[in-house]
């Protein structure tokens, strides 16, 4: 079956934080490109945090992941910080790891093309996200507006790599040496450490151990 994809972007911050300019360069770039069925694209005021979050968990608990993020294999978000969106109107305005629960449903893969969303104790901060999603691709520390990253990510993709390789590969030609590139994965019971784009994988529903990678780009 063939794997699918989605993204949300977000440049227009409406004074919530400093405006981008190439997040939705970035994220299409990955759309565009990557080998897999497109699902949905939203970009600035359509970008919404209820796309990542689950219904009923959190407060507001509006989420409609199943039919956004955890409908797809793989959703690609580029933006400021830990899934912050430039419009409040739909719930807080901030996709945040206590209202996620990404796997349950279809998705695999996180892309957090955003600043730190693997800072510090990423283990614990991200742990109950993971109900059958297998890895977090993000940073470390700040990275910067960028816009080719996602179509270096998604070649690397295409051609068989593993994926914390292409991640770190495509951070590491587009980002300066003081910007840490980061990789979050389920240890156990299942490693995901080695998966391919192109191979078949199934849901880690119950993970029991973490290993989170950085280095710098």
């Amino acid at each position: 079956m063939p794997k699918r994809v989605g993204i949300d972007w977000i440049n227009n911050y409406h004074g919530r934080a400093n405006d981008l300019k190439n997040r939705d360069n970035c994220a299409r770039g990955f759309y565009n490109t990557i080998a897999a069925v497109k699902v949905y694209e939203f970009g600035d005021d359509s970008a919404w945090d209820t796309d990542f979050e689950q219904s009923g968990v959190g407060s507001p608990s509006s989420g409609s992941d199943v039919s956004y993020a955890d409908n797809v294999d793989l959703a690609y978000f580029a933006g400021h910080g830990y899934l912050y969106f430039g419009v409040t109107g739909h719930d807080n305005g901030s996709a945040s790891p206590s209202e996620m629960r990404l796997g349950d449903h279809g998705c695999r893969y996180l892309v957090c093309d955003s600043c730190s969303a693997l800072e510090g104790d990423a283990i614990a901060r991200w742990r109950n996200t993971f109900t059958g999603l297998r890895a977090i691709f993000g940073f470390h520390n700040e990275a910067h507006d960028e816009g080719d990253r996602g179509e270096i990510f998604a070649d690397y993709l295409n051609g068989g790599h593993y994926m914390d390789n292409a991640w770190k590969w495509a951070c590491q030609e587009t980002e300066s040496s003081d910007t840490e590139w980061g990789y979050l994965h389920v240890l156990a019971p299942t490693s995901s450490f080695n998966d391919k784009w192109n191979s078949s994988v199934t849901a880690i529903a119950n993970p029991t151990a973490f290993c989170l990678h950085t280095g710098a780009c």
